[in-house]
């Protein structure tokens, strides 16, 4: 009895599988030049479709330019922090486990976080939408499990400035990956440096945060956010700057 090689592709593998070739050549498009820098054309000519097939699809270059955000941002986005088990702590733990993780995944498509750092470089319109749809819902979600580890302790600006360094350092090492593999050596050729990086952040955000909760009950010694006075700024300014 003779056993197919594969299996015969549906219409709505098809579609799919189509859908998907424009969505990862628009990606990589888009992570060159930009929304405003590419074209339909050049999208088309490096997915072997033709312009009819994104109008199908997509509608026009800015429902598919979304879609490629969504794309990028979907896995990350999907990082839930309702499923963490464990003590606040153990789950900003393991939120920065996952996160890591996702970010230096060597499967993710290369055009991910280029796309990204782009649209963050020059906003376009699908950015609010992006926020607000997959950015927002994550982050609001590990301030409030800050806020749960420091056991009310930080004002909301506190918080805002916690979420920002915990996950400004993960980010770090994907967006600045070039950097890290030049000066870096020792970390960028150890084969678990994944897992070195994320229990790096883990241990160093943590020993922030405990530090920031022992010392709110004392003002005098309190970790707080200040700002300089209105004449310190003032003098600052003044200040010459020198090579």
């Amino acid at each position: 009895m003779h056993t197919p090689l594969s299996t015969p592709l549906t219409p709505s593998t098809k579609r799919e599988d189509t859908s998907e070739r424009i969505i990862a050549a628009a990606g990589a498009a888009f992570a060159e030049r930009g929304f405003r820098g590419t074209t339909i054309r050049q999208i088309t000519t490096r997915a072997g479709v033709n312009v009819a097939a994104v109008n199908y699809y997509f509608r026009d270059k800015e429902e598919l330019y979304l879609r490629v955000l969504r794309e990028a941002k979907q896995c990350a986005a999907q990082i839930a922090i309702d499923d963490l088990e464990g003590t606040p702590e153990e789950r900003v733990g393991r939120f920065i486990e996952r996160f890591v993780h996702h970010l230096l995944d060597p499967e993710r498509p290369a055009w991910h976080g280029r796309v990204l750092a782009l649209e963050m470089s020059d906003p376009t319109p699908a950015l609010d939408i992006i926020i607000r749809e997959l950015t927002a819902p994550v982050y609001r979600s590990i301030r409030a499990l800050i806020g749960e580890a420091l056991q009310g302790a930080a004002t909301p600006a506190e918080l805002d400035l916690f979420a920002g360094s915990i996950i400004g350092q993960c980010v770090f090492y994907s967006h600045s990956r070039p950097i890290v593999e030049q000066l870096a050596l020792d970390l960028a050729a150890a084969p678990d440096r994944v897992a070195r990086i994320a229990a790096h952040i883990t241990a160093f955000s943590l020993a922030g945060l405990r530090a920031f909760r022992t010392h709110s009950s004392d003002p005098a010694a309190s970790i707080k956010i200040s700002t300089p006075s209105p004449r310190r700024a003032a003098r600052r300014q003044r200040l010459p700057l020198h090579d």
